[in-house]
């Protein structure tokens, strides 16, 4: 580049030669072409400084900007992947919801079917593990959180650091207290034949009134502590929701 100025100065001088008519030489008139020599060696060299920190600073900027949006991109597929979880999540503390409210109505009336007990038992019993997949934010903590929209990575911070702590807290608390159950063998688990997780559930005697009581018991302590988790994990999947609108608007996709 500065060879490329040099070239066209000189040309210029030449020219410059060319249309003044040739006089003595002398020391001043020397000292003087020297003096504008140097100075345009000077402001060569200046430009060609300034333009090479500005290529720089152009490719720097290029190359941020690419690892912020693979940054983003992979968080986008993770949250994408959360989002698919808590919405199977949400669906089963629905169900859950569900049964547990018919239980309590129909215990309270004493009009009892086995096969509906069973499956609504079977329902409440269901408890699910919460195993988010943050590679794409360990990525962008690795990189130091430097993105170039301080707010979306402030949010992104949020989620991953308080957000979904706060709702896989809540979802063991659910698997606790069915665990709970499930483990006392002075509970309503002596009354269960059969038990499979998410598939099957058999009650020794569904019409012993120790068991229906204890039972009610059971569901009315439960249906509090679900439709909290299930509040909680419905936050999360709004705010993950909102999260990957705002990432895409920021990476430019659809």
């Amino acid at each position: 580049m500065i060879k490329f100025f040099r070239h066209i100065r000189r040309s210029l001088l030449e020219q410059n030669k060319m249309v003044k008519p040739a006089l003595p030489d002398s020391t001043s008139g020397r000292l003087g072409r020297y003096f504008k020599y140097a100075i345009g060696e000077i402001l060569l060299v200046v430009i060609g400084i300034l333009l090479a920190l500005q290529i720089n600073n152009w490719n720097e900027s290029n190359k941020a900007k690419k690892t912020e949006i693979y940054v983003l991109t992979e968080i986008l597929n993770n949250l994408e992947e959360d989002g698919d979880i808590l919405k199977h999540m949400i669906q089963k503390r629905e169900k859950a919801k569900t049964s547990v409210s018919k239980m309590i109505s129909y215990l309270e009336e004493s009009i009892i079917s086995q096969d509906s007990l069973e499956a609504d038992l079977l329902n409440m019993l269901t408890f699910e593990r919460y195993f988010p997949i943050n590679n794409g934010y360990e990525i962008c903590k690795s990189k130091g959180l430097e993105l170039s929209n301080n707010l979306l990575i402030s949010k992104i911070s949020r989620y991953y650091n308080y957000e979904q702590p706060k709702a896989n807290k809540s979802i063991i608390d659910v698997e606790n207290a069915i665990l709970e159950i499930l483990e006392d063998t002075k509970s309503i688990s002596r009354y269960i034949e059969v038990l499979t997780l998410n598939e099957e559930i058999k009650l020794t005697n569904y019409q012993d009134t120790q068991f229906l009581a204890e039972l009610k018991t059971e569901t009315v302590a439960f249906k509090n502590n679900n439709v909290g988790t299930l509040s909680v994990i419905k936050d999360l999947y709004d705010i993950n929701k909102s999260l990957r609108n705002e990432i895409r608007d920021e990476i430019g996709h659809d």
